[in-house]
């Protein structure tokens, strides 16, 4: 418990420095990169587009970048990327790369003080294992994420592969097999708006952390204008049974979003937080496509500083979205606002304890 109140403590001394910072434009260290490594994909998820596309990029026609070019990307643009905490690895489908247990290597290797999560559909069992296999012989203590959209047909209607629900619950259990802690995301739909409780609590019998999103549109998904809307009935049942998740920072203000509240949090993203595409652009975030630059051509520090990455900054200052991996950076290098959201929080010992087992303070 001391360690995750250090750390917290660390973080909220960080703020003014970051936002005095950014005031005067003076580029920082990041803290988090997402790193889609591919957005070649095996599922057909009604809310995504992402499997439509292939191996190389359409505008350039480059192809993903290989192992030997991260690799040196990261030795090269290692004194601008020292202080990066958090890597989340994503994609498309991670797995339909065969080199991705190299992928993992170089940037554990590069980046050794990073703590990483992988996040997949969970399609390819047999492949996942022998992948994660080889993960945990150099890198056991990466986080596996399976991503879950409702109990049996449900999960296989979202995703539009048949069996997909037990493939997905059997790479679950073979990867706490392996000793890996493994996390579970829902994205809330009118298709499965009533699956957050029972998903849920079959998650938590079998020892996975849960969470769930809305819907949303942007360039990881390929779907500008396709994501749906709730209708008021759904969206009434989705705030119900996330009342229940209160004392969760990321779902309560969902919930409260629902209700009308407007975002306070203020946006990091492109900051103290980035979005590496398969093909070495470097974007904002995952929502906003359009790479500032190409790590295959310029030093990372130099695409940070450039002044249309500045432009782009200001463009974001009053962001609305709460795209969940873009919101957790946020609140990382904000902490002051997730603490004022505790202060009117009646449930503080029950985030504490949730935050205490996601840290491995306390047994989950």
């Amino acid at each position: 418990m001391l360690k995750l109140m250090l750390g917290g403590l660390k973080a909220g001394l960080r703020q003014p420095y970051l936002m005095l910072n950014r005031r005067r434009r003076r580029v920082v260290r990041p803290l988090f990169l997402d790193y889609a490594v591919t957005w070649r994909c095996n599922s057909r998820c009604v809310m995504c587009d992402t499997w439509k596309s292939g191996p190389d990029d359409p505008v350039s026609g480059a192809p993903e970048l290989s192992v030997e070019e991260l690799d040196h990307i990261l030795k090269r643009d290692a004194d601008f990327l020292a202080a990066i905490k958090k890597v989340g690895i994503t994609g498309g489908e991670p797995f339909l790369r065969p080199d991705l247990a190299d992928l993992v290597r170089v940037l554990h290797a590069r980046l050794p003080r990073a703590r990483m999560s992988l996040v997949s559909n969970g399609l390819l069992t047999q492949r996942i294992l022998k992948t994660l296999g080889e993960i945990r012989s150099f890198f056991p203590e990466l986080v596996f994420s399976v991503s879950l959209d409702g109990i049996g047909q449900i999960h296989d209607t979202v995703r539009g592969v048949p069996g997909a629900y037990d493939k997905a619950l059997a790479t679950i259990k073979g990867a706490q097999g392996l000793g890996f802690t493994v996390t579970s995301g829902m994205t809330i739909s009118e298709i499965n708006h009533d699956q957050i409780e029972p998903l849920s609590q079959m998650l938590g019998r079998m020892g996975v952390d849960f969470s769930c999103n809305l819907q949303e549109r942007g360039a990881n998904f390929h779907n500008r204008g396709q994501a749906g809307g709730l209708s008021p009935e759904q969206r009434a049942r989705v705030r119900q049974d996330l009342a229940r998740f209160s004392h969760h920072f990321y779902m309560d203000n969902v919930r409260q979003q629902l209700d009308g509240a407007q975002r306070t949090l203020p946006c990091y993203s492109g900051y103290t937080s980035y979005f590496l595409t398969p093909f070495g652009g470097v974007a904002v975030c995952n929502l906003l496509g359009e790479p500032l630059g190409n790590l295959r051509e310029t030093g990372f520090r130099d695409i940070a500083d450039a002044p249309e990455t500045w432009q782009r900054r200001e463009e974001l200052a009053g962001c609305t979205c709460w795209s969940q991996c873009e919101v957790k950076n946020a609140a990382a290098s904000a902490p002051w606002h997730v603490l004022k959201w505790l202060a009117r929080n009646p449930h503080k010992r029950a985030f504490l304890k949730h935050y205490a087992k996601k840290a491995g303070v306390l047994p989950r």
